[in-house]
């Protein structure tokens, strides 16, 4: 199969999870095969650059979530959804196709699972922030300064060594969707905070993505830990008036946000995870679409582990 998935030039773990993940479940991919594999992500949307130019090929959705747009998402015979996301993935297509969870629980059923959730914890509290986040500060210090864990969302040492380094927290708190839904996946209780994804992905966005997931494993009303990244200066009401209100006055006081920031993460104490029998169940329905797909695909079983 040839994996479709987007592939920001600096790195980003949610993305990348797909290079990694998906070959040693269904083998090495071809980009000329016919058949494309849409796995992790929020690619689901009209007129998006990763299938454009994929009207005729198959297109397998394995896990994949909708990234909310104002047109309805019209699908023709090429498209073969297994299963989506969460539910209002699932509602944006009139729930005609089932939701499981994030594709990214797929790493579930790798053989060295039991290597990761046995790993000595080495960090009582790893900090992710958004990989947009991660030019606005210094991360390395900040956690430093905190007495944390500071895991890239760039991944710039592999998706396993992050893996890896989640895996080896009590806690972590994370403003990547990822890098809390790995946490979950690898049972390390997280939290989410927001700094920079109202803006640099747009807060409808970000919140539909969260509840999307958050709602598949069954965590409802919980609370995240907003910081915000943009300050009205003294000039804000002055101008919002001679603009008639269309022109806002938000600087970045990166001191001030600095301060904010290392102060709520330093005070967050309530930590999240799904029920084990909910992680079981989904475990248990990617088992069954993989091991259909790769009966499909004439791919060998033996290389994967079985449910828990």
């Amino acid at each position: 199969m040839n994996y479709v998935y987007y592939k920001d030039p600096k790195g980003n773990f949610g993305d990348d999870l797909n290079g990694w993940l998906w070959p040693r479940l269904f083998g090495e991919g071809k980009e000329k095969d016919p058949d494309v594999f849409l796995g992790i992500g929020s690619i689901l949307f009209n007129d998006s650059p990763l299938f454009r130019d994929l009207k005729t090929q198959r297109k397998i959705v394995f896990g994949t979530g909708v990234r909310p747009v104002h047109k309805i998402f019209r699908l023709d015979s090429s498209w073969d959804i297994r299963f989506l996301r969460g539910p209002l993935s699932a509602y944006a297509f009139n729930n005609q196709f089932p939701y499981i969870a994030d594709a990214a629980y797929a790493i579930r059923l790798l053989p060295d699972l039991d290597r990761f959730l046995h790993m000595p914890k080495k960090y009582k509290v790893s900090v992710i922030p958004y990989f947009k986040s991660v030019p606005f500060f210094d991360w390395e210090h900040i956690c430093s300064r905190l007495g944390f864990n500071y895991i890239s969302p760039r991944a710039e040492k592999g998706v396993e060594h992050t893996l890896e380094e989640i895996a080896a927290s009590k806690y972590v708190i994370a403003e990547a969707m990822h890098g809390a839904i790995l946490a979950d996946a690898l049972r390390v209780p997280w939290h989410r905070f927001l700094l920079s994804t109202p803006h640099t992905e747009g807060s409808g966005v970000s919140e539909f993505k969260w509840m999307d997931w958050q709602a598949a494993i069954h965590l409802y009303n919980i609370n995240a830990t907003p910081v915000k990244l943009y300050r009205k200066s003294f000039l804000h009401q002055k101008i919002k008036s001679l603009s008639r209100n269309r022109i806002s006055a938000e600087f970045l006081v990166p001191e001030l946000v600095k301060t904010e920031l290392m102060k709520t993460l330093e005070d967050v104490m309530e930590f999240y995870l799904s029920e084990d029998e909910v992680v079981r169940r989904i475990d248990n329905k990617i088992y069954d679409e993989t091991e259909l797909l790769r009966r499909e695909q004439r791919i060998d079983s033996t290389s994967f582990i079985t449910t828990h």
